[in-house]
């Protein structure tokens, strides 16, 4: 749901502008499952290539993944308190940058303008989020991440496991998740083989 709402927002030009900026700091590979987060290390890390999972610290709750070449650290630029960290999905490219390094660079080539706008654009995802979370029921959570499912399925062929990717991104139990697919499979709205999806028609508004 977030991956491809913030994929479709995500400002590009801005991205590079300000990636160009650290071209000259060295590159090193994480490896696959490596945690790393900006307010504990006193850096900023620059996603060169690879996906990575956003993790919220508390419960390890997956908020959204992200593809580089991207950004990492904004929200503790100034701060260094976080509840969210990254975890690497593969192995990964990455600049480590310090904080203080990263802001003097910005300052001096003028890019508070383009790094506003990849901060309005991280607000603008967990506003999502909150949207689609937040005081809904179980069934409008279900919903909206079966088309999200579905979509990452048709166009950008994933083999994705249904109940195991909407457990991994809400707080759902597991039960209510089996329950309501299992309804809609009654209903034929949905055709789930070994925790495949397979077809969906459209799903209705309401459980």
């Amino acid at each position: 749901m977030l991956s491809i709402y913030g994929k479709s927002l995500r400002p590009e030009s801005e991205l590079r502008s300000i990636i160009e900026l650290t071209k000259d700091y060295p590159e090193k590979k994480l490896k696959k499952w490596q945690k790393f987060s900006g307010s504990d290390s006193n850096s900023i890390y620059i996603l060169l290539e690879g996906e990575v999972e956003f993790r919220r610290s508390c419960d390890e709750l997956c908020m959204f993944t992200i593809q580089g070449p991207f950004v990492f650290g904004l929200a503790n630029l100034f701060y260094d308190i976080s509840n969210v960290h990254g975890v690497a999905r593969s192995n990964i490219m990455v600049r480590e940058i310090d904080k203080n390094d990263f802001i003097q660079m910005v300052t001096e080539h003028n890019q508070w303008k383009a790094l506003t706008k990849v901060l309005s654009w991280f607000l603008c995802v967990f506003k999502k989020r909150d949207d689609v979370l937040v005081a809904r029921s179980a069934y409008q959570v279900i919903r909206e991440f079966l088309l999200e499912i579905y979509e990452l399925i048709i166009n950008h062929n994933r083999d994705i496991n249904v109940y195991d990717y909407i457990q991994e991104y809400t707080d759902l139990a597991r039960s209510t998740i089996i329950k309501i697919l299992s309804d809609l499979k009654k209903g034929q709205y949905i055709v789930i083989e070994k925790g495949r999806l397979l077809s969906m028609t459209t799903l209705p508004e309401r459980y």
